[in-house]
């Protein structure tokens, strides 16, 4: 019995791991649905701002009794930039935060797979059973899964 408290441990560890990260997931995902729209406020923004550049304002009568009706538009969709920016700032910390939270996670495995990895039949961590894979190829997905996320978030 104390032989299968190594194995017993890994597997725990990666029964709470898999639910996180499939959580964590779902967040990922949601996060950059909610990017989508500010990329898309701020890529007009830069064809208003491009367009009011390429304007003579003093060109056109109906706008000559505005004289700083350039700085003030120009001002205004500035200020609305910087909110999508700011916006996009949130989301892309929500971003970090799930990469760290997945990678805390997948540490903390291979720390508890380290601890006992002297302890640990290669046999039982190669073999799947009925209802999982084999231990080895779970802990080889955590660590794809881990890279996924450190190169997806820069």
């Amino acid at each position: 019995m104390a032989q299968d408290q190594p194995l017993l441990a890994v597997q725990e560890v990666l029964r709470k791991c898999f639910p996180v990260v499939e959580e964590q997931q779902d967040l990922w995902q949601s996060t950059l649905k909610d990017c989508l729209p500010l990329l898309s406020s701020l890529s007009n923004l830069a064809e208003q701002l491009q367009a009011a550049q390429n304007l003579r304002f003093e060109d056109i009568p109906a706008l000559r009794p505005f004289p700083d009706l350039e700085e003030r538009l120009r001002r205004k969709q500035l200020e609305a930039g910087d909110i999508a920016l700011d916006k996009l700032a949130e989301r892309l910390a929500t971003l970090l935060k799930v990469r760290d939270t997945i990678s805390s996670h997948v540490e903390q495995v291979f720390q508890i797979y380290e601890q006992h990895s002297t302890a640990l039949d290669m046999d039982a961590v190669l073999r799947p059973s009925v209802v999982s894979p084999s231990m080895a190829d779970m802990l080889e997905w955590l660590q794809d899964i881990d890279r996924h996320y450190r190169s997806s978030y820069p």
